[in-house]
């Protein structure tokens, strides 16, 4: 079911030390055009309060993959593989381009919407892409 409502789901990325000083939590947003990640560094004994919250705005063309990770019929994590890995270097956990998102419960069934979505975003820039090259070669001849 597609909706042109936003689709915004809650994530932790769990720290990769055993200190958790790197753990990551954030909202991913998928608007009409693009997609929105907001992220921050939880706050810990190291670092004390919260951190300032980054955003990073994504096109649907700079991901090559989405996968919905079940365990026990419910989704517990997403994993997006984005494109160009610079896009996202500088997100704690994220490993050249490929970032697990363990979602909240409370955006679990907000996620279920996500494949579908991504799908058809993704086929819209790739017919897009396509036109575009296709009008500069009519243009060339």
């Amino acid at each position: 079911m597609l909706t042109n409502n936003p689709i915004a789901i809650q994530f932790q990325i769990p720290a990769s030390d055993h200190l958790g000083k790197n753990a990551v939590e954030g909202k991913v947003r998928f608007l009409a055009d693009s997609i929105e990640l907001d992220w921050r560094l939880k706050g810990n004994v190291f670092r004390g309060g919260q951190q300032d919250v980054e955003q990073i705005t994504l096109n649907y063309g700079d991901i090559e993959h989405v996968e919905l990770k079940k365990r026990w019929w419910k989704l517990r994590s997403i994993i997006l593989r984005i494109s160009n890995p610079a896009l996202v270097e500088q997100i704690p956990g994220v490993e050249m381009g490929k970032m697990t998102l363990e979602i909240d419960e409370r955006s679990r069934e907000e996620a279920k919407k996500l494949e579908s979505l991504i799908d058809f975003k993704r086929s819209i820039f790739l017919v897009d892409e396509q036109t575009r090259r296709l009008d500069a070669l009519s243009q060339e001849l």
